[in-house]
């Protein structure tokens, strides 16, 4: 089994903190999530989430006008530079103080930086590689307090800056003799945002709903207020964001409503409840038709038309951790179970979430696929195992117990008729029948919360926090069978996809096999060093004390059963050999120093008598002033925390191709990078790519292919099979051995997603499962990933076609009707 897992992508996250940019032809958006940058393409629907990351979350995102290069900064003013269309890392910077708001001038030379009460003017970095890309020009001074947005001319010579002072100041971009920069006073709050609508007009909108037009006299050159308008807004209630462009001003408020006005009347165009939460940032598209809002409260992430006033994008993640990943049967889908009590599920493909379930009342704490169907089951601890149709997308059965329990695990049996859930409060194992919804029975024996549950051949096999695991024959109701008595508290379990094996995590960080048809222990891991305990900021023990809190709380075997992952209340993601209980991989799901345990040493000098200066909020509440108790504003109970990062839940993909893993930071999927690998078969000196040609050109279609399979790398695959000619496919087949036929099939199985060349890819699989059939089932363990693939890859090929057969005969149905219709009116005349 292959092992160059990387980063794919970030699902269940789509918005935290910053600001959010479209591409200068509007088709994709570009958002901060976390100290990641994930881009919407809104025209192929698709999102892509680049696979470096800043130091800490990101504070301010800035692209250039032509759309290559963008500067990213972080909440401490660590910068990263990015080449986006080839997506790489070309350089880190530090700006030595936070950053609120960063620009590129529109001629592109130039890079605007606000500096605490500063601004910064910095030249703007090439594509080229250099050794200090970023080099400063001059800095701006004068205001009295932070900076918190800045706005270049469209001639690029003058920048407007936006203060906490209650002031904006134009300052110029090279000396200009008799001109003094200019200071805007007039407003009674803080200025969120000014704009320049030419060189000398001037719109600048406050906190407090003020909206000025600022003019220049070209007379004297003197700056006077035109215009006073002021946001209908009720009480309590704060303009959060705003955003300018080409006569068009929307502004965010922080009850979630956006007001669009058309400039400079300030008529207003539209209004719209949007959220639930403030508005934390707007952006109009270049184009001007698009409008996106990005709320940080519910992390959620909104593409607006407002011509034809419909959603191109309405995406929200989960509000809290997400507990529970499953992947679907046909790994099309992968739903996740979060603490808001919702059930989403995700496209595996695009990366976006297509349905929300709201039935729980509390938190869902596990979710499973009925197998070979489009059945979603999930457990919560509001006592209700909810099954869901993804058909129709509804809740059509809901199991319960006749007394209140909390569900921590559920599992469905290989048929898909038994559904088991293991509780919390009860430590039972309720069973019940999907089809009818009747409760079968209650298993009772364990002593502890039960952690998990799963099913065997039959078997139920149950783990718990009474160091047991048990094994239940649910069908001849005989009760307990057999169990396994562990050192530790057991905090989870999983089964291989034969069946024949058993592997448990404990408390103790290791990680147990047991043949199931044997009944004996056939390996252990001791997984302590290798989950690396991270120090939080909170911490009064030492680090050696620090390793016993750490455990194993998912596992989940590969299709083949060869390797197993591992995760929990680290960073680290385990890959084990299962047959050598050896670490073959450990991925580190994030670097983002916002959250908690991530150091491995702790500074003393951040330490003080109060506690740790991490935990500390230093930060003013500009604008927003500090309630008492009983009034409607504010909330005396918010404190500054850091979430932990732990791994919740781990998935194998049933082809083998991915995974993913539920974390503190979101979904995150890995996946094969079959472009690049290299891995020959039987290599000798005559198979080179020279021989490969020549065997081409003189028709060895047969030999040509066997130095294709033992080169085994796409390119030279695909040029040999598609040089077959279609009527020999079936003479060629039958003369290559089982071996190379089982790497044959399995590049087409892969290639089935990405070729153009559909039907004749099918007729070389056709042929093959007919000519080898009786010999690949022989071999059926070796090729459940390469199957699974194949099947998920045909259906998806099966459902875009049919797709595309619709749309085109509805197109010949209006064609046709609109053709009869002219004929019968040229009849009538």
């Amino acid at each position: 089994m292959k092992f160059s897992y990387g980063f794919s992508n970030l699902c269940g996250t789509v918005y935290r903190q910053g600001n959010l940019t479209f591409t200068p032809d509007s088709n994709k958006l570009i958002s901060p999530v976390g100290s990641r940058i994930t881009i919407f393409d809104l025209k192929a629907s698709k999102t892509v989430t680049l696979p470096f990351e800043t130091r800490k979350n990101i504070e301010c995102f800035a692209l250039s006008p032509n759309g290559n290069m963008a500067v990213c900064v972080d909440i401490e003013g660590r910068a990263i530079l990015i080449n986006l269309q080839r997506k790489v890392l070309l350089a880190h910077h530090s700006f030595k103080k936070p950053v609120k708001d960063i620009k590129y001038s529109p001629c592109g030379l130039y890079l605007a930086v606000t500096h605490g009460k500063h601004v910064q003017l910095w030249s703007a970095p090439s594509v080229k590689k250099e050794f200090a890309p970023f080099t400063l020009i001059r800095t701006y001074t004068g205001q009295y307090d932070t900076i918190t947005s800045i706005t270049w001319s469209s001639c690029s010579n003058f920048i407007a800056c936006s203060s906490v002072d209650m002031t904006v100041k134009i300052l110029s971009r090279e000396p200009i003799e008799g001109w003094k920069p200019v200071t805007l006073t007039g407003h009674k709050k803080p200025v969120i945002a000014a704009f320049f609508r030419s060189t000398s007009q001037v719109l600048s909108v406050s906190a407090d709903g003020a909206m000025f037009q600022w003019e220049q006299c070209s007379a004297t050159g003197r700056w006077r207020i035109t215009s006073k308008n002021f946001v209908n807004q009720p009480g309590n209630v704060f303009v959060s964001s705003a955003s300018y462009h080409t006569n068009m001003l929307v502004i965010g408020l922080t009850n979630g409503q956006f007001t669009l006005y058309d400039m400079p009347s300030c008529d207003i165009i539209q209004t719209l409840s949007i959220s639930q939460k403030d508005i934390s940032t707007v952006c109009i598209s270049p184009s001007g038709e698009l409008l996106a809002f990005g709320c940080q409260g519910l992390g959620q992430l909104l593409v607006w038309e407002w011509q034809s006033e419909t959603y191109i994008l309405k995406q929200q993640g989960h509000s809290y951790n997400m507990n529970s990943v499953a992947y679907s049967p046909d790994s099309l889908a992968i739903a996740t179970g979060g603490d808001d009590g919702k059930v989403k599920v995700w496209s595996s493909e695009t990366g976006f979430c297509y349905v929300t379930f709201h039935e729980h009342t509390s938190a869902v704490t596990a979710v499973t696929f009925k197998p070979h169907s489009n059945v979603l089951l999930s457990g919560s601890l509001d006592g209700t195992v909810r099954a869901y149709d993804l058909f129709r997308y509804r809740n059509f059965r809901t199991l319960t117990c006749p007394t209140p329990v909390q569900f921590s695990s559920v599992c469905c049996d290989a048929s898909g008729d038994i559904v088991a859930a293991g509780t919390t409060d009860t430590f039972q194992i309720c069973t019940w029948n999907l089809q009818t919804g009747k409760l079968l029975e209650f298993l009772s024996g364990h002593e502890g919360p039960v952690t998990n549950v799963r099913f065997s051949q039959g078997v139920l096999v149950s783990s718990s926090w009474d160091k047991t695991v048990r094994f239940w024959d649910t069908f001849e109701s005989k009760g307990t069978t057999d169990s396994l008595q562990l050192s530790s508290d057991c905090t989870t379990v999983a089964v291989r996809p034969d069946g024949n094996q058993v592997a448990v995590a404990t408390l103790n960080s290791d990680i147990t096999f047991y043949d199931m048809k044997a009944g004996v222990t056939v390996g252990s891991i001791e997984g302590r060093k290798d989950l690396w305990p991270g120090r939080s900021s909170q911490d009064l023990i030492s680090a050696k004390s620090q390793e016993r809190n750490r455990c194993f709380t998912t596992l989940c075997y590969s299709a083949d059963g060869s390797v197993i992952l591992a995760g929990g209340h680290s960073k680290f993601i385990c890959i084990y050999n299962v047959a050598q209980t050896v670490l073959l991989k450990r991925f580190e799901v994030s670097r983002n120093l916002s959250y908690d345990a991530m150091l491995q040493f702790l500074r003393s000098d951040n330490m003080t008598d109060q506690g740790a200066l991490d935990l500390m909020d230093t930060d003013e509440s500009h604008g927003q002033e500090i309630a008492l108790p009983g009034v409607a504003k504010g909330d005396f109970s918010k404190r500054r925390t850091k979430p932990v990062i732990k791994v919740h839940s781990v998935e194998f993909c049933p082809t083998g191709q991915s995974w993913c893993s539920a974390t503190t930071e979101g979904l995150l999927i890995y996946s094969l990078d079959d472009t690049i690998s290299f891995s020959p078969v039987d290599l000798d000196i005559d198979v080179t790519p020279g021989a490969l040609r020549i065997a081409l050109k003189k028709g060895e279609n047969t030999k040509a292919l066997v130095i294709a399979l033992r080169l085994n790398t796409s390119e030279y695959l695909i040029e040999a099979v598609e040089c077959v000619p279609i009527d020999t496919i079936s003479l060629i087949v039958t003369s290559l051995p089982l071996d190379y036929v089982i790497k044959l099939l399995d590049f087409l199985a892969r290639q089935l997603s990405e070729t153009q060349h559909l039907h004749f890819y099918v007729s070389w699989v056709t042929v093959i499962l007919t000519v080898h059939g009786q010999g690949l089932k022989k071999r059926s363990p070796e090729l459940t990933t390469v199957m699974n693939t194949l099947i998920s890859n045909l259906l998806g090929e099966t459902k875009s076609l049919a797709k595309l057969c619709d749309s085109n005969s509805y197109s010949l149905d209006l064609i046709i009707a609109a053709n009869m219709r002219n004929c019968s009116g040229v009849t009538t005349m």
